[in-house]
């Protein structure tokens, strides 16, 4: 699967992205605000984007799950603040920061379940909010 790390703390992505390389994700890019992520995406076509919510020069995670959606890119949330179920739209989950490697990569296991409509996802790893 195709993913796309919106994150704007380098060192915090760049151990997402070796996490997820080690179980066999294609991380595509990582990008740290808005323009980059979509850029990212229109050049990349991710399957999912593993999106923080507070990313560079000011921008929100927000934003960028709902023009990422419009793009037909899937989103999890990852990040320390967790929007509430009014958003639960723009995000097949929310993975609760500080992350283990397990958790993302349990985490994704069910959001990309999730995402293909799999009739019986795997059970979401502990610290991940569920959108259903």
């Amino acid at each position: 699967m195709k993913i796309l790390i919106v994150e704007d703390e380098a060192l915090i992505a760049m151990s997402i992205q070796a996490v997820l390389e080690d179980n066999g994700y294609d991380v595509v890019e990582i990008a740290d605000d808005e323009a980059s992520a979509l850029l990212a995406a229109a050049q990349h076509n991710p399957e999912l984007a593993l999106v923080d919510m507070r990313l560079a020069g000011g921008d929100s995670g927000l934003s960028v799950a709902q023009k990422l959606n419009a793009m037909g890119v899937a989103v999890v949330f990852a990040t320390g603040n967790c929007p509430g179920a009014a958003i639960e739209k723009l995000a097949i989950r929310c993975l609760h920061k500080p992350l283990s490697d397990d958790q993302i990569v349990a985490g994704l296991s069910v959001a990309d379940a999730k995402r293909r409509g799999a009739a019986n996802p795997p059970p979401p790893p502990p610290g991940m909010h569920l959108f259903d």
